[in-house]
This record gives C-alpha cells, structure tokens and sequence, in this order.
C-alpha cells in the first residue's frame, strides 16, 4: 500500500504520533532530505518517537520510511504521465488515441483500487449479505447503474434485493428495515447528500451497513460495518466525467457478487439451475431437449 495511504488508514496513533504523520504527509518527497534528528525536530517530537512511529506503521524505521516516500514519488509520477485520470483525451485525439487513453484509466484506476481493497473486508462483507434477508442498495446519479446491476445479480441468485432511485423512495425503504436486512451505500466522495439522511436512520433501526468509496469517504462516515475503498484519484469536479470512479465501483460489485457466490456456491446454483426453465431466451434452448434438461446442462458448464 502506498504510504502515504498506509500513514492515512493507520489506527490507534498517539497525538505524538498523529503529529509526525501529519509532518510526514506535508513534507511528502521533500522528506529525502532530512535526517531523523530534522524530522524530529520539524515535528517537535523526540527521535525515540520516530521511531515508534515507524514501527506504528509497520515499517523497521525512518530510513525505511524515506525508501516508502521516494517510491510512492515515482509511482505517482509514473502514472501521471502514462494517463491523466479526470482529462484522458484531448481536443482533435483521434480514434486511436482516445481508445489507447481509456484503456489507460481503466487499468490505472483498477489497479490503484485493487491496492486499496482490503480482502478481509470484502469476504466480511459477503458473509454478511450471504446472511441478510434483503440486501438494500443507496446510492445516487451515476452510480444508479453499476448499482441496479448489481441489485439484478443479487436477484438472478436467489438474493432478496432492492435498489431505488428517488431519495424519498430510499428513505422508505430504510425505515421499513430492520437488524435483518443489510445496507450497501455507495458515494465515492462519502459527500452524498442522501448519506446525511439514510445513515442516522440506518443505524437507528440497526441495520449493518458497508459504504463503498475512497478512504477519504470513511473517515468522513465513521462506524459502519466494513469499507470496500476506491481509487481517490478522481477530482470531485475539475474532470470531463466520472471515468475513473465508475470503473472502480463496477470492480468492486462485481468483485462483491463473486465473492457473495462463491461462499453459497450451493444456494445461488441451485436458485440458478430452478430459474433457469423460466428465464433463458426460448430461442436458445436446444429443440429437443426439456427445460429441465437444458438447465442441468447449462448448471454443468458452471462447474
């Protein structure tokens, strides 16, 4: 994990310590050059401190830690160059250009959002719906549509779901919920204006709730259930659109879905092999063979 990510995410951190990381954050590749003795000094901490800092993050100290800044420098240097994440394309880019610079943002910002994505949050995250009765998903604008599709696939496998668009339809439905069902929230900035509303209520009727978003957006909506992060790299407004977010929350849903089937593997294809007789298009069963028999076929390819 990028440092400066790692500094930021970091638990548990002392007022001595929370003030070195804040020094740290503000001196960023400037820090190369000082010594321990500077850096403690720009912090108004002693070097004993540093060190625990250090070990605080897990690093074995602040030469390490210089090393995990000139990286981060790099990288991001790197990757500014190689694609410019809120203006991939220019006035007059051709056809080639504009393909070769999606691609560009597409893997930049599944990349830097696989890094952020904590496994263990993910699979807490799975078992937790698993276990739901309904899994309800708030979101708003673009994200309506990775959102309803992923409320589709909870649907095709036997998961109860909803996902409303109008923010009094979602207030509904988060009053109507209770300890058995389970909220999935998406804002990629955690500034969402429906959060204010939904959250308090959310936590009133108990709900476990899990918010997709930067790390930015955990910190500003503290105490839920389990955070599944995105790549931060998108500007809230200084862009063309949303390319880079709404790549990374359609990884994480269908990452979530995956994850969501492969521990009830038996649940979700039992519902398919069952659903299948009234879903599949007529058009592509085999003539001669009965819809039961079409979905035993179809159920064996999944295996």
């Amino acid at each position: 994990m990028d440092i400066m990510r790692r500094i930021e995410n970091a638990r548990g951190l002392t007022p001595t310590e929370q003030q070195l990381a804040s020094t740290a954050r503000s001196l960023g590749p400037r820090l190369q050059g000082y010594s321990i003795k500077e850096f403690a000094v720009a912090a108004h901490v002693s070097i004993p401190s540093v060190h625990r800092f250090c070990k605080k993050i897990g690093l074995e100290g602040f030469k390490e830690l210089k090393v995990e800044f000139a990286r981060a420098q790099a990288l991001r240097e790197h990757r500014s160059a190689a694609v410019d994440i809120n203006f991939p394309f220019l006035q007059d880019d051709d056809a080639e250009t504009v393909l070769e610079s999606i691609s560009a943002v597409y893997e930049s910002t599944l990349r830097d959002t696989r890094e952020l994505l904590d496994p263990a949050a993910m699979d807490r995250t799975a078992g937790l719906f698993n276990q739901a009765g309904v899994v309800d998903i708030y979101t708003q604008s673009h994200n309506l549509y990775p959102a309803q599709m992923f409320c589709d696939r909870l649907l095709s496998c036997g998961h109860a779901a909803t996902c409303h668009e109008g923010l009094e339809r979602q207030t509904w439905s988060a009053l109507a919920s209770d300890a058995s069902h389970a909220a999935l929230l998406i804002s990629y900035s955690g500034l969402g204006p429906n959060l204010a509303t939904l959250l308090p209520i959310l936590a009133d009727r108990k709900v476990p709730a899990v918010l997709i978003g930067t790390p930015r957006a955990e910190r500003l909506n503290p105490g839920l259930a389990a955070y599944l992060h995105v790549s931060d790299q998108e500007s809230l407004q200084d862009r063309i659109t949303q390319f880079a977010s709404h790549i990374a929350v359609q990884y994480v849903l269908d990452s979530l879905f995956g994850c969501m089937l492969a521990l009830d593997w038996e649940r979700g294809s039992d519902f398919l092999s069952r659903s299948l007789p009234h879903t599949s298009l007529p058009a592509l069963q085999p003539p001669r063979l009965s819809p039961a028999e079409y979905a035993g076929i179809m159920m064996n390819r999944m295996r």
